[in-house]
C-alpha cells in the first residue's frame, strides 16, 4: 500500500468524522431547544401563578376592610386609633391591631411579591404605598407601626420607614417655607 492510498483513507476517515461530529452537534442543538421551550413554558406557568397569588393576596385585604365597614363599633375604634392609637383601651388596641395588620400584611406582601416578579413598576408600587400610608401617617397610625412593624418583612419596613421619614422633611420643609412667608408677610 502506497502514502497515497493511505492519505486517501485518511481524507475518508477524517470526511466521515467531520459528518458524524456535525451530526451529534445538530442532535445537541435539537434537543437544548427542545429543553429551552420546556423551562419557558413552566417559567411563564410559573410567573402566571405568582401574579395570581399574588392578586389574590391584595383582593384580601378589600375583605379585612369589609369587616371595618360594616362594624360601626370597629370603624369607631379605626377612627380613634389613627387619631391615638396610645389612647385605646387594652381591648380597643387590640381590635385595632387585628384590623390593621391583616390590611397592611396583605397589601406589604402583595407589593413585595409584585416587585420582584417586576409585574408593577414604581409608580404602581407607589400606589400602593399610598393606599396604606393614609392609615400609617396619622398621629396613632405612626404609633401603632412604630409598635407593630415587627410582623413584617424587613424590606417592607424599610420601605415605609423611608417613606414616613421623606413625608415628615417635606412637612418640616412646608412648615419652615410656611414660616418664613409669615416673615417676610410681617416685615412688608
Amino acid at each position: 500500500m502506497n502514502w497515497e492510498a493511505v492519505g486517501a483513507i485518511g481524507e475518508v476517515v477524517g470526511a466521515v468524522g467531520i459528518i458524524l461530529t456535525i451530526a451529534f452537534l445538530a442532535l445537541q442543538i435539537r434537543q437544548n431547544s427542545s429543553l429551552l421551550k420546556n423551562n419557558t413554558r413552566q417559567l411563564e406557568q410559573n410567573y402566571k401563578i405568582a401574579v395570581s397569588q399574588a392578586l389574590a393576596k391584595a383582593a384580601g385585604s378589600a375583605d379585612s376592610m369589609l369587616v371595618v365597614a360594616q362594624s360601626n363599633e370597629l370603624s369607631n375604634i379605626i377612627h380613634k386609633g389613627l387619631a391615638n392609637y396610645r389612647e385605646l383601651d387594652r381591648e380597643s388596641a387590640m381590635r385595632f391591631s387585628m384590623a390593621m395588620g391583616p390590611i397592611i400584611a396583605t397589601v406589604s406582601s402583595s407589593v413585595m411579591e409584585q416587585r420582584e416578579l417586576g409585574v408593577v413598576d414604581d409608580k404602581q408600587v407607589l400606589n400602593q404605598l399610598n393606599f396604606i400610608m393614609r392609615f400609617i401617617d396619622t398621629v396613632g397610625g405612626r404609633q401603632w407601626w412604630v409598635q407593630g412593624n415587627g410582623m413584617f418583612p424587613e424590606p417592607f419596613i424599610k420601605i415605609v420607614d423611608s417613606e414616613l421619614a421623606m413625608r415628615e422633611e417635606r412637612q418640616k420643609d412646608t412648615s419652615h417655607a410656611d414660616v418664613s412667608a409669615t416673615i417676610a408677610a410681617g416685615t412688608s
